[in-house]
């Protein structure tokens, strides 16, 4: 992640690196002006211009980020046969409320092996999934438990097997690792800088979609192949691409 610095970035300088992203001027703007309006930035006036800074929401949702990513890339793969389970309902009418808790499951990699039930190994989340059904006002409804199954019902193997189809992500965690063997190497600054922030972005929706299941659950997964590429990837370019970001921020060059 590129860091955050108290004094912020001028619109232009984020419009500047947005662009080489390959995204316009105005679409930039709006990208900022929402980010705003979620609380996620904050924005000063200085005369004419602009400098935007991260918001204490957004700090927050990047350190909760940065935990994510280094967990996913240090791909531990250690599981004491503890899972978190929640059970919760969502009242019919409350569409947008239901879309959210769906949304902040699936970042926290619980899958639904049946309705109303959410599951993930990961039991250590458990701190998130609390501030997000909290967030959510669904503590009348919701109540989530930690320990291994107990050879009633499902099985560890079958709670796998109906969670999560994971047939799709498998096919492009492939093509990723297809993709960048025998890929060039950026040239010049903005070239790593951009491929790096590519290179976030990409993770980034890896992450969103990976249960990150330790190998005792499923011993054969390609996602942990890519993980170790993509974090080759960031330790090779990090340095150099958060010293250009900041010499675009500083208007250098």
């Amino acid at each position: 992640m590129l860091p955050d610095r108290p004094e912020g970035a001028w619109t232009t300088a984020l419009l500047r690196v947005l662009g080489g992203l390959g995204v316009e001027d105005h679409a930039g703007r709006q990208v900022l002006a929402r980010s705003a309006a979620a609380g996620w930035l904050e924005r000063e006036r200085v005369g004419r211009s602009v400098r935007w800074r991260l918001a204490a929401r957004g700090q927050e949702l990047i350190a909760e980020g940065v935990r994510r990513s280094e967990a996913y890339l240090a791909a531990e793969d250690e599981w004491d046969g503890r899972w978190l389970m929640l059970y919760v309902s969502v009242p019919q009418q409350q569409r947008t409320t239901r879309k959210r808790l769906y949304g902040g499951l699936d970042w926290l990699g619980m899958g639904n092996p049946t309705p109303g039930l959410w599951v993930s190994p990961h039991h250590e989340r458990s701190p998130e999934l609390s501030r997000l059904i909290r967030d959510l006002g669904l503590e009348n409804t919701a109540v989530a438990t930690t320990g291994p199954t107990v050879g009633i019902g499902m099985s560890d193997a079958d709670l796998v097997e109906r969670s999560w189809d994971l047939a799709e992500l498998a096919g492009q965690y492939e093509r990723f690792l297809d993709q960048e063997e025998g890929a060039p190497q950026p040239e010049g600054a903005d070239a790593v800088m951009l491929t790096y922030l590519d290179l976030l972005n990409l993770q980034q929706r890896f992450m969103r979609r990976d249960p990150q299941l330790p190998g005792a659950l499923l011993p054969e997964w390609v996602g942990r192949e890519g993980a170790r590429l993509l974090r080759e990837r960031r330790s090779a370019w990090a340095e150099s691409a958060h010293t250009r970001f900041w010499e675009i921020v500083d208007g250098v060059g």
